[in-house]
């Protein structure tokens, strides 16, 4: 009897609970806050991000994966403090055992165009490794997410390491490749921004992304300068068998990001042998998650993740 009383006990003290439900959940962890880390510095200019770690009575987990959001909208990020690890924390990603990190990088509306952003989110990666012991990451699970110019910047992260493009700065012994990308209507091939020009708010955003000047009287295949610099900031341009796993989510509505690139990018993935999956949200727009349940979202994304 003695026997089975302290196996009870020592069931007990594993952190599990029982949800309404019935099913069984790990136990939820508490929030420390690190506000306004600086990655990197630039003319100056600090570049910062913020990190949520999970504690347990008082005390860091140990070795916890990283969920990085990339703050971005109209490639114009946000500042620390405002986003608070997108949709990362709002699925309770901290709650479940994770580290978020929330990352910011240079904006466009300051005449910033790309690289720049680029070189940004992928420092912020170096940076999080470089520090991985300190902050008690596994620098060997990274996942990052990002929605729009978000998403387009997520999906650079995922690019095998073996071509070290846009490195630059500071940790260049540490990777920039994540092993886990969610790209949420993000642009994956330019060019077909400019298909008849049809929505010139999405042509501009473009053209100072890559400090282009197109002619609009004539199709962006006549025009190679700008059409290289469109496959150059395309992410299918790299995508190879090294490429890291992929869960791609779209708005079957979207009027910005035209649902075809999604799929061209979901192909390529597939044809090198990449893990992929595509969501598409049937009655979503542009802001997709408007269209999907905190349920919904957290069963795709920690479910894809797998960790």
């Amino acid at each position: 009897m003695k026997i089975k009383l302290a196996l009870l006990f020592i069931m007990a003290g594993f952190l599990t609970v029982i949800s309404a439900n019935g099913q069984e959940k790990t136990a939820s962890c508490d929030t420390e806050e690190l506000r306004g880390i600086v990655y990197k510095t630039v003319d100056g200019k600090d570049i910062k991000l913020d990190l949520f770690l999970p504690v347990r009575d008082g005390e860091r987990l140990t070795g916890v994966p990283l969920l990085i959001w990339i703050d971005s909208g109209g490639y114009s990020s946000g500042n620390p403090g405002e986003d608070n690890g997108g949709k990362w924390r709002e699925t309770g990603g901290v709650e479940k055992g994770f580290a978020v990190a929330n990352v910011t990088h240079r904006g466009m509306n300051e005449g910033n165009v790309f690289p720049k952003q680029i070189e940004d989110v992928k420092a912020a990666v170096r940076f999080l490794r470089a520090h991985a012991a300190e902050y008690n990451l596994d620098p060997g699970k990274f996942a990052v997410m990002g929605g729009s110019s978000g998403g387009h910047l997520a999906t650079f992260l995922g690019i095998s390491d073996k071509y070290r493009l846009f490195d630059v700065g500071e940790s260049l012994d540490q990777s920039s490749q994540v092993q886990c990308v969610i790209d949420v209507c993000g642009t994956t091939f330019m060019p077909l921004a400019f298909v008849n020009y049809g929505i010139p708010e999405v042509v501009d955003t473009i053209e100072k992304i890559g400090g282009l000047t197109v002619d609009r009287t004539k199709p962006i295949w006549e025009q190679p300068e700008a059409m290289a610099t469109c496959m150059k900031y395309s992410v299918v341009t790299y995508v190879d068998a090294d490429y890291s796993p992929t869960l791609i989510v779209q708005g079957a509505l979207d009027p910005a990001i035209m649902p075809s690139q999604s799929f061209l990018f979901y192909e390529m993935l597939k044809k090198y042998g990449v893990r992929t999956e595509l969501k598409f949200v049937e009655e979503g727009e542009h802001n997709v998650f408007l269209k999907m349940t905190r349920e919904e979202m957290e069963t795709l994304f920690y479910g894809f993740l797998g960790w």
